[in-house]
């Protein structure tokens, strides 16, 4: 017969493992004011059920804060003894994983005495919630054995959070006994997970979602500009405004103002058709040329306009005048070429308005629900329900991975004491009770952000919990980010990604754990070997 000597513990998920480990037939609780207060001691019918067959029997010895040391081992050793002559105790087990230190350290000392004239084996076992592997020493024979943690439980996601004191208000079950969310589309995101993988202008689209809409908006703005008339409005401004400083001259200058009209109309069309603004490819490096076209405009175009206008026929004084309509030529000149010269910050991006458009038809706006949010969030809940997917199918293709997860959930959201709240992007149940979390960020977060929502996980979920970060780069990404690789970030900028020298900044310095968009099933696969 085997006896537990264990502190009531707030790590539940450990004190299981624990109880699975030993298998005793008897368990002695230790539980302290700090583990009423929490309401730990709560929790032990879910401890003992694990064996097979009845619950393990337990007595629970409660310690009042105000014991000294001495009376606090005096309790304990009378209840040893009643349990032992009661239940035939044959080996005595006692939890170090729990409890304060000075308490561990006396108890394991009476035990072994204890053991040793009784002629018992006594054994002390410590779980590492880092390595999930259970050590357990023999003492009286100094033997050693090291195991991991391969305990299975039954506990639901709703049971397992309560183990902390939170409960769930909202989640999408992804899959588990019931549910299989994505098995009706599992094509669709499929299609969309590997091309993400694969290809770099999809993935700058999600991390710079702003920038490329900036980015298209200002090209389909130049286009406008210069296909659907709107040089000759602003031509057309600049006539009225020069004829409305002389109106005295109207009918003097009427044959004048439309030659200057179309003499103005066809230096404008020249210099646009050196570049072909239709394609949404448009580069403007045409930019470059600008100063050309200009010290034409001011040297040649402006004096004859200008010749025109103040015809010393109908003048006598025209240097006033000059001085106007050559102002009202460079606000014209700086007018048009303004839209060209706005788009200056996204110089030589690739990134295909058809593209743009034809992922916000064939993938955001397949949510129905989230219709009412701007593009922005819902562009971050189609990279959310990625990597949801991408968890999802490294299960379907791996049998570890089936065995080690009881269940994936997305969007849970968690209250706990206070009313505050968390919301978790991907939870993973391991069968072990170790809960797995994936956040999705779409776009740059600050190591500030993860430590905070680190703490408050921990809050929730317990030490028995682990948080990785997803953006949407690659394994190669990351490598190159962190490696400040300049030809690598240009080829990035290139393809739309906005800040590509504070992600470079973000990567080479976070001590966070950062998991690459294509290397979900592998993380898995880890946490798989260490954790079940």
């Amino acid at each position: 017969m085997k006896l537990l000597v264990s502190f009531t513990a707030r790590q539940t998920v450990i004190q299981a493992a624990v109880v699975q480990e030993a298998q005793p037939d008897h368990i002695i609780f230790l539980t302290t004011p700090l583990a009423a207060e929490n309401g730990w001691h709560e929790k032990k019918n879910m401890i003992i059920r694990f064996k097979e067959g009845a619950p393990v029997q337990y007595t629970n010895i409660f310690i009042p804060e105000d014991l000294s040391l001495s009376t606090i081992v005096e309790t304990i050793k009378r209840h040893i003894h009643s349990t032992a002559e009661k239940f035939n105790i044959e080996e005595i087990y006692f939890d170090a994983s729990s409890g304060k230190g000075i308490h561990r350290i006396v108890i394991s000392n009476y035990l072994k005495g204890f053991t040793e004239k009784r002629k018992m084996d006594y054994f002390l076992i410590y779980f590492d919630p880092d390595t999930r592997v259970i050590n357990r020493v023999c003492i009286c024979s100094g033997a050693f054995s090291e195991y991991k943690s391969t305990f299975s439980i039954d506990w639901n996601l709703k049971e397992r959070l309560s183990v902390y004191g939170a409960s769930m208000t909202d989640s999408l079950p992804v899959l588990d006994n019931e549910n299989n969310y994505f098995i009706n589309f599992s094509d669709q995101y499929d299609e969309l997970y590997l091309n993400l993988c694969s290809s770099m202008i999809l993935r700058a689209f999600f991390s710079s979602y702003e920038n490329i809409k900036a980015l298209v908006d200002l090209k389909k703005e130049l286009r406008d500009f210069v296909l659907e008339s709107h040089i000759e409005e602003q031509v057309d401004k600049f006539i009225q405004r020069i004829f409305g400083i002389m109106p005295h001259l109207k009918k003097e200058v009427l044959t004048t103002r439309e030659s200057i009209r179309e003499t103005l109309l066809d230096f404008f069309r020249k210099m646009v058709s050196k570049r072909d603004f239709g394609k949404p490819s448009f580069s403007y490096d045409f930019r470059s040329g600008i100063g050309k076209y200009y010290k034409k405009y001011t040297n040649e175009l402006s004096g004859m306009i200008i010749k025109k206008i103040s015809n010393p026929a109908l003048i006598s004084d025209d240097s006033g005048l000059k001085k106007e309509i050559a102002h009202f030529l460079g606000v014209l000149f700086d007018k048009i070429v303004e839209k060209i010269n706005y788009i200056s910050d996204t110089k030589n991006v690739e990134f295909p308005e058809a593209v743009f458009n034809r992922f916000k038809q064939k993938y955001v706006k397949n949510f129905q629900k989230e219709s009412q949010l701007n593009t922005r969030s819902q562009i971050s809940i189609v990279f959310e329900k990625i990597v949801s997917y991408a968890v999802y199918k490294a299960i379907s293709e791996n049998s570890l991975l089936k065995e080690s997860i009881a269940s994936v959930h997305q969007n849970v959201k968690l209250d706990g004491k206070s009313n505050s709240l968390i919301e978790i992007d991907t939870l993973i149940v391991f069968r072990n009770g170790y809960i797995h979390t994936f956040e999705a960020k779409s776009s740059h977060v600050s190591n500030k952000d993860i430590n905070s929502k680190i703490l408050v996980l921990k809050r929730y979920l317990g030490e028995s919990a682990g948080m990785d970060i997803v953006f949407p780069f690659t394994e190669e990404d990351i490598s190159h980010f962190e490696n400040k690789d300049e030809q690598y970030l240009r080829k990035f900028h290139s393809k739309g990604l906005k800040n590509v020298n504070t992600w470079g900044n973000f990567f080479s310095s976070t001590d966070k754990n950062v998991v690459p968009v294509d290397m979900i099933g592998e993380r898995l696969i880890e946490l798989a070997l260490k954790y079940s």
